[in-house]
């Protein structure tokens, strides 16, 4: 072979080849998918309805008694739901439906007496409070989306596949569909000289009266997600993570599921 065909040969040779690197180049990571169950612990903190209502504790601190023998209730209950994710090396797309079952009993919400004109406080009414029960089914639906960017600790490359430990700080949005009410007592306007707990709405409740009013909750209601995860992964088959955050209220709970 002369010299110029040897030359020719191997131009050729690498023009053919060089598409077939670039291809290699420009493929991606396939997306992986998982499908979840989920449960979770939410509520109010207490600190953060302290702001708003007294309690059982702001009475004996005042050296009065608390109408009620049983504290403010705790605004609280658990949901259980399904999620989809599809993810790449290092974004996950979560989409959810879950249901949050309340756990909160009846009881008493006496909210906190604002200062006199002058600024001076002139202590806290604790009976003309408002009484709350919420039905039995009380509780809400919530489906919607989240994203969360992966921070890898752990590759499954590094431990030949076995394992994985990944952190996962997320956010997003959904809908939230109210089921059950919440009944109302209110207290009743006082004439001169009457008995402060006549006519209260703790007494009106345990008298058996009809509740006065429904609180008027929205049927449908924004959902707001922000979280954060530890995803653990073993031999990219069995997902599970544990995680904390708001979904409207504060919320601790883990997640298990199959990746494919």
């Amino acid at each position: 072979m002369t010299p110029l065909l040897l030359a020719a040969s191997i131009f050729f040779a690498d023009a053919w080849a060089a598409p077939e690197v670039a291809t290699e180049k420009a493929e991606k990571p396939p997306l992986r998918h998982e499908i979840s169950f989920r449960g979770r612990m939410m509520g109010a903190p207490k600190s953060i309805l302290d702001i708003w209502y007294t309690d059982k504790a702001d009475a004996e601190e005042d050296g009065v008694d608390w109408p009620v023998e049983d504290p403010r209730p705790d605004i609280k209950g658990y949901t259980l739901g399904l999620e989809y994710t599809i993810k790449s090396k290092n974004t996950n797309g979560i989409f959810y439906f879950d249901y949050f079952d309340s756990t909160m009993t009846h009881g008493y919400f006496d909210d906190r007496d604002e200062d006199d004109t002058s600024g001076e406080t002139t202590g806290n009414d604790y009976h003309d409070g408002h009484y709350l029960a919420p039905t039995k089914n009380f509780g809400f639906v919530t489906f919607g989306a989240d994203f969360a960017y992966e921070i890898h600790m752990v590759r499954t490359e590094n431990t030949k596949g076995i394992f994985g430990l990944s952190l996962l700080p997320g956010a997003g949005l959904g809908l939230m569909v109210v089921t059950g009410h919440l009944d109302q007592w209110k207290p009743d306007d006082l004439v001169e000289g009457q008995d402060e707990s006549v006519g209260s709405a703790y007494v009106k409740y345990y008298n058996g009266q009809e509740p006065d009013v429904e609180v008027a909750i929205p049927p449908v209601l924004p959902m707001v997600d922000i979280n954060l995860s530890l995803r653990m992964n073993f031999a990219n088959r069995i997902v599970l993570r544990f995680e904390g955050g708001l979904h409207n209220m504060f919320y601790y709970g883990a997640t298990a599921g199959v990746m494919f």
